[in-house]
C-alpha cells in the first residue's frame, strides 16, 4: 500500500472508558488530517475502528496481569480482526496525529517484508511513579514500543495471533517485548510517528503523531506538558466543528 492506493487503510484506536475524551480527540485528528491535507493533494482513505474488550466475542483473557487499560492486550488482536489481510495500524488512544496517519506507509523502506513496524523507541526511566490516573508506573525492556503498530496482515508469522494463543499465552509481558515474533521481522518507524510528550523535543512540523504516554490534558496532573496545548488545541477544534 502507498498514498496513491485506493484501498483504505484500517486503523484501530484503543478505547478504555476512562478515556474517552482521549480516544475522541485522537479519532478526530486522524480525521482532521485527513480533511485537510485532502484540500492538497488528492483524499487519503482510512477506516477507523473503536478496539473495545466487550467487542471481540473470542475475547476471554484473565490472569490477574497489571493492565493499564482496556487495550492492553486486545491491540495484538489487530491482524485476526482484519482477518490477516493487507496493513492495519493500532494506536494507543493517548495519540494525536499531526499528519495523516497514511503516510506512515509511504515512509516505509522497501522490500515491506517486516511483519510489524513500530518506533523503537530508547531504554528510558520513566519521570514518575504513577501516570494517567495514578497507574503504576512499569519500566521494561521495548517500552512503548507497542503504542503504535503497524501491522503487515499477510505475513506469515503473524498467524501466530489467534484466539487461543491471544488468550492463553503467558506471561503477558511477551506480547510487549514481541518475543512471539523473531527480531528480524520487526520493522523501524521514524521517532516522528510516535513523539513521547516530555521526553522527545521535535518541532511541530517534523511531528507525525503525540503520544501523551505519562497522560495527557484529560487528567489534571497533566494540563502542562511540552505538548499539551496541542492537544487541547485538537480538541478545541473538535468541539468548534460539532457545532457547525
Amino acid at each position: 500500500m502507498n498514498i496513491q492506493d485506493t484501498s483504505p487503510l484500517q486503523i484501530y484506536i484503543g478505547y478504555d472508558p476512562r478515556e474517552y475524551r482521549a480516544y475522541d480527540v485522537c479519532k478526530y485528528s486522524l480525521e482532521r488530517n485527513l480533511y485537510v491535507n485532502s484540500l492538497i493533494h488528492q483524499p487519503y482513505q482510512i477506516n477507523i475502528n473503536k478496539l473495545y474488550s466487550k467487542d471481540i466475542v473470542e475475547y476471554n483473557r484473565d490472569f490477574g496481569e497489571p493492565q493499564s487499560t482496556d487495550f492492553t492486550f486486545t491491540r495484538f488482536w489487530v491482524p485476526y480482526l482484519s482477518k490477516y489481510k493487507g496493513y492495519s495500524l493500532f494506536v494507543d488512544c493517548d495519540f494525536i496525529f499531526i499528519k495523516p496517519a497514511q503516510f506512515i506507509i509511504s515512509e516505509l523502506e522497501k522490500p515491506l517484508d517486516k511483519a510489524i513496524y513500530v518506533v523503537q523507541h530508547p531504554s528510558y526511566i520513566p519521570k514518575t511513579e504513577t501516570k494517567m490516573d495514578n497507574i503504576r508506573q512499569n519500566s521494561y525492556y521495548r517500552k512503548n514500543w507497542a503504542s503504535l503498530i503497524l501491522f503487515n496482515n499477510e505475513h506469515p508469522a503473524l498467524k501466530t495471533l489467534n484466539p487461543a494463543y491471544l488468550n492463553n499465552h503467558k506471561p503477558g509481558l511477551d506480547f510487549h517485548q514481541f518475543r512471539w515474533l523473531d527480531d528480524k521481522d520487526i520493522g523501524h518507524l521514524s521517532i516522528k510517528w510516535n513523539v513521547l510528550d516530555d521526553y522527545y523535543y521535535l518541532n511541530v512540523d517534523e511531528i507525525g503523531a503525540i503520544h501523551y504516554t505519562d497522560g495527557g490534558p484529560w487528567f489534571d496532573n497533566y494540563k502542562n506538558t511540552v505538548y499539551s496545548n496541542i492537544w487541547v488545541q485538537m480538541e478545541n477544534w473538535m468541539k468548534n466543528d460539532k457545532k457547525t
